[in-house]
């Protein structure tokens, strides 16, 4: 209860019994000091804004429990008036609400972790968002820990402290956890997450390795920790760690359950993530292996290439360029994207490459090679599609007929910096028909450059109208002054941060 203006004048048994604090400490204004620093400014304002009108004060904020914990109540207070309404005393309750507000929090906690946990391939930038989520509103630190060739690998941590967190790296960089480490190593054994209520001093000492261990384990003050098993698919890759330090907050064992299930999500998002980087490697591998390793020395033509696969998510496999002289004497050019990534995709990329190597031997003419190529994806590969493009340039009246299957048009930068496009039309790769479209002769300058290139050149940012821009001004200076690698002067003018979400291949044709 407490006086017209506010006063608190009368606290009941179980607020002492709550809060350790004695009447002198809570009397007046006193009881606010049990308010979450947090929350504070909201609940004064709201109750001198109530004590001004003497309306109903009702809001839910945390208080804190004597041994440190806060716990969520919703707490009101009525004011009880004369017959002339005058405010004769208030009357306040509170009510533990922390069941309900853990509840939310934990629905919206597994809300975003859904939403976290499906935002990446890479597993650094899943255990990173992973322990940013969860520190500071379920934990004071965060540690990711991956099992590699029998040894822990950090691969993530948060600290809601900068201070504490100069501490712990401090302390991993001197005494890295191993499996030796008691309380990792009986998570280990028994595969189930390990709860430490209260860290006492004692343990501390036990688990110190010398005088300066021990220095640093106080310093960081750990006081309250979950270690739980990160198992994916029968396997266990690692464990983590969730702890509090000086916040006051502890980890019960209704936290226990909690933290397990979102470490199974996690063991299975890291192993995706670990399993689709794999293959990523493995694909760009392949790809690379499948492209051609020289271009032919022509005279008076000078040839360029650059292929660089995706460097984020699983986006590699699909695209190719090629050279090769032709017995005749001409110059076969092919440049290629295969839908789809990973594996399949590249293996399908290198079949493409090869049918149209094979085919141009035969014909001298681009559709009907494009053709050939596409009854083989038809036959090996009846649900693939690919886009590709195919050129034959003649050293002789240096004029290059080209054919297109739905790929972006090849461009002819002049010596004197202008820059058209190659128009062709023709259906992709899997979608055609024989016969459906005509190649088209241009003739080219001395000094001039063509550059064929795949979709993933212009649109290594997602915005595909600035990155032709981009591509048509790096050509039109490559023109004017020739670097030594045009493929590759061409690759760092357009793609200026160095990303890119896709395969990129580019086949530079000069002639000198």
């Amino acid at each position: 209860m407490a006086a017209p203006d506010g006063r608190a004048e009368y606290f009941n048994a179980q607020w002492f019994a709550y809060t350790g604090a004695s009447y002198a400490e809570a009397a007046d204004d006193g009881w606010l000091r049990a308010a979450h620093p947090d929350d504070l400014p909201r609940v004064v304002g709201l109750r001198s804004q109530t004590l001004q009108t003497g309306d109903l004060f009702e809001t839910e904020f945390r208080l804190r429990r004597f041994d440190g914990e806060y716990r969520w109540f919703l707490v009101r207070s009525v004011a009880m008036r004369s017959p002339s309404g005058e405010i004769l005393r208030w009357f306040g309750s509170c009510t533990d609400i922390n069941a309900q507000k853990r509840a939310e929090e934990l629905l919206l906690f597994f809300a975003r972790a859904g939403s976290v946990l499906s935002e990446s391939l890479e597993p650094r930038v899943l255990g990173r968002n992973f322990a940013k989520l969860l520190v500071p509103d379920f934990a004071d630190y965060c540690q990711l820990f991956l099992i590699d060739d029998d040894e822990f690998v950090l691969l993530a941590d948060d600290y809601a402290d900068a201070a504490q967190a100069t501490v712990m790296h401090d302390l991993l960089a001197r005494y890295p956890v191993t499996r030796d480490d008691r309380l990792i190593a009986g998570v280990l054994a028994s595969g189930q997450p390990r709860l430490i209520e209260e860290v006492l001093p004692e343990m501390r000492a036990e688990r110190a390795e010398d005088a300066e261990h021990r220095a640093l384990l106080d310093g960081f003050d750990a006081r309250s920790l979950i270690c739980v098993p990160l198992v994916a698919r029968g396997n266990l890759i690692g464990v983590f760690l969730s702890g509090y330090t000086r916040s006051g907050r502890r980890h019960s064992p209704s936290d226990v359950p909690v933290l397990h299930e979102m470490a199974r999500r996690l063991a299975l998002a890291l192993d995706n993530a670990r399993r689709y980087q794999n293959e990523h490697e493995v694909a760009a591998a392949f790809a690379k292996a499948m492209l051609p390793r020289e271009l032919p020395r022509v005279e008076g033509v000078r040839l360029s290439r650059l292929y660089i696969p995706a460097s984020t998510e699983l986006r590699v496999g699909g695209d190719w360029f090629d050279a090769f002289a032709l017995p005749s004497g001409l110059i076969g050019l092919s440049i290629g994207d295969v839908t789809g990534h990973g594996l399949d995709a590249a293996i399908v990329m290198g079949e493409m490459r090869q049918a149209i190597r094979s085919a141009a031997i035969e014909s001298n003419a681009p559709s009907q090679v494009l053709d050939h190529a596409d009854r083989v994806l038809a036959m090996n590969h009846p649900d693939a599609i690919a886009t590709a493009g195919f050129g034959i340039y003649d050293p002789a009246d240096r004029s290059l007929t080209y054919a297109t299957a739905g790929h972006p048009p090849p461009l002819v930068a002049r010596a004197d910096g202008s820059v058209y496009e190659i128009i062709a039309s023709g259906l992709p790769l899997g979608l055609r028909s024989a016969g459906t479209c005509d190649s088209t002769a241009v003739s080219l300058d001395g000094g001039s450059l063509v550059c064929f290139y795949t979709d993933g050149l212009t649109e290594f940012d997602r915005n595909a109208i600035e990155g032709e821009k981009s591509l048509h001004a790096a050509l039109a200076a490559q023109a004017l002054a020739p670097a030594r690698d045009p493929a590759e002067a061409i690759y760092h003018a357009v793609v200026h941060d160095g990303s890119h979400h896709d395969d990129t291949a580019i086949l530079v044709l000069q002639i000198e």
